[in-house]
């Protein structure tokens, strides 16, 4: 008798609700504040390059503690707001007015651009966060740095710089037309690494076609999440016509 697989903590089936900390328009930047500290720099970069980041892993990819946040939301280097599940408060965090003036997007950076994420939006950039944390933790082995974070067009969340390599993360909750119809036009001309997080096998079956001319990987959430697998066994690509785990 088969195990019932466990729902992924980031599915879109569970009841999550988003509560955005709208800013009013009028809103003045503090003039003084810190910007010598690496940590907040790292950290407000990757925001400003993906948009909205979990509390918990700026606490774990960066070393942001509590002490340190509750500052950076004073001096509006960083946006707290909540999801809610069951109770459950998950403070995620967007980039502030200051955090955009360190990350120099103070030219682009539009207040309020948060509000328009949806749940899945936000699902796919923490996802997107956890498998920067496994290479993350490759590279620690390796005595290196963490990894460079990119940003990307959409569909795209973002991309990880990986020794030599960019690789372009896409995560599929819900609906995957924005792929299909990027892939449709500009498939060709698309020629970086491809690493794409799904929930389950299954809900890849509509972008086999699409993916087989790319340098695709997939990983689940249920691997990604996993804490055994080195970050190269937790990847399958397509043989076949089918998922096959790398080995």
């Amino acid at each position: 008798m088969n195990a019932v697989k466990a729902t992924s903590p980031f599915s879109l089936s569970h009841a999550w609700t988003l509560h955005w900390d709208r800013k009013p328009s009028n809103l003045k930047r503090i003039e003084h504040f810190g910007s010598k500290s690496s940590k907040e720099k790292q950290a407000i970069d990757a925001i400003g390059k993906v948009g909205v980041i979990g509390g918990q892993q700026l606490h774990q990819l960066f070393g942001i503690d509590k002490k340190r946040l509750k500052r950076m939301i004073a001096e509006q280097k960083v946006v707290r707001h909540e999801m809610r599940l069951d109770g459950n408060i998950i403070p995620i965090f967007t980039l502030g007015l200051n955090g955009a003036l360190i990350a120099g997007m103070e030219d682009a950076y539009e207040l309020n651009y948060w509000v328009r994420y949806k749940t899945e939006d936000v699902l796919k950039r923490m996802l997107f966060f956890k498998l920067y944390e496994r290479f993350q933790g490759r590279e620690a082995e390796d005595g290196k740095t963490g990894p460079a974070i990119l940003p990307t067009p959409n569909p795209f969340i973002g991309a990880i710089q990986f020794r030599r390599s960019f690789l372009y993360v896409y995560v599929v909750r819900g609906e995957i037309n924005d792929f299909l119809m990027h892939m449709k036009w500009k498939g060709e001309s698309f020629n970086e690494r491809l690493i794409i997080i799904a929930e389950d096998i299954r809900h890849l079956k509509l972008l086999k076609h699409a993916l087989l001319p790319l340098k695709a990987r997939v990983v689940l959430d249920s691997d990604l999440l996993a804490d055994e697998a080195h970050v190269q066994n937790i990847f399958y690509f397509l043989k076949d016509g089918e998922f096959v785990k790398d080995q």
